[in-house]
């Protein structure tokens, strides 16, 4: 199963939610790593077979599941956690940083 980090420093939802706008280089890449940390290393295709019901577990707690596949990594989300990513406003990037001290 992946390494999840037991206690993350920030929500991952929160971080998404307030780069969501403005759509920079430096916001994809702060997204791609809040994402990757909180899925833990990503499983091989084969290893994510034999675990698939674990990794669905763990996307509808709230901890996105990471496959590494032939095409990229591939992310497992529950779906009310991607309609709160998508639909919700969020914070500034100031107010997450706050809330993060």
């Amino acid at each position: 199963m992946t390494k999840v980090n037991p206690r993350p420093e920030v929500d991952w939802k929160i971080v998404v939610r307030s780069l969501k706008g403005p759509g920079t280089a430096e916001a994809r890449i702060l997204v791609e790593k809040t994402i990757l940390e909180a899925g833990g290393i990503p499983l091989r295709l084969r290893d994510a077979r034999r675990r698939l019901f674990i990794l669905t577990t763990c996307a509808c707690n709230g901890t996105p599941a990471i496959v590494d596949t032939e095409g990229g990594l591939v992310c497992m989300l529950a779906l009310d956690d991607l309609i709160d990513v998508v639909l919700e406003r969020g914070p500034t990037l100031g107010e997450v940083m706050k809330g993060a001290r």
